[in-house]
């Protein structure tokens, strides 16, 4: 009998309440403060822009030529990219100068290793925000298969922090082997999701 009186007192609070308290609603099509976070959000993606391209080394018109009709080298920049957009402007502010001098130049040796007719190769970069691994793959044309799968992990070591480990996959042993391409240090704080 307690039981039941207990769940109707409750009850009947809930239906005489119900309608006391109405948060306020400030919905205001001309607001200020929604403009200024649109701006802002704007602001953010053009930083994002430059700063993904910032990076890209300067090139004389020349070079810019050749590098259209050389697919390894078209290939490198499309890699470079991949790497820097899956990372994102937060993990790039503060390990840009690691990734662009230890990371990129060994994914960049690394793809030319791999690749022997640079025309038969494309990369597969889809970019995916969160928590996966997956960077971009590398996928054979002449043969019809992914050939290499190029990836970041977060690891977390005990008493040292957080520690992005690049590595890549080959199509030889099946995708079971991680080859390093190189580490970064993050810091203790857990990192941002990818592409935040």
């Amino acid at each position: 009998m307690k039981l039941w009186l207990k769940k109707l007192f409750v009850t009947t609070v809930a239906i005489l309440t119900l309608g006391i308290y109405v948060p306020p609603l400030d919905v205001d099509a001309e607001s200020t403060v929604d403009n200024k976070a649109i701006g802002s959000e704007r602001a953010q993606s053009e930083k994002t822009t430059e700063l993904l391209f910032n990076h890209a080394p300067v090139i004389d018109a020349q070079a810019s030529a050749d590098s259209l009709t050389d697919p390894v080298e078209a290939c490198r920049l499309q890699a470079r990219e991949l790497t820097l957009t899956k990372l994102g402007p937060k993990i790039l502010n503060q390990v840009d100068q690691q990734v662009i001098e230890e990371i990129l130049p060994h994914i960049e040796y690394v793809i030319n290793e791999i690749v022997d007719e640079p025309t038969d190769f494309q990369l597969i970069g889809q970019h995916h925000a969160g928590y996966g691994e997956r960077i971009f793959d590398l996928y054979s044309e002449k043969d019809d298969q992914i050939v290499a799968k190029f990836h970041v992990r977060r690891e977390k070591r005990p008493l040292d922090g957080y520690w992005f480990n690049f590595h890549y996959h080959m199509q030889d042993d099946e995708f079971e082997a991680h080859y390093p391409i190189g580490e970064v240090y993050w810091s203790k704080n857990t990192p941002p999701k990818w592409m935040s």
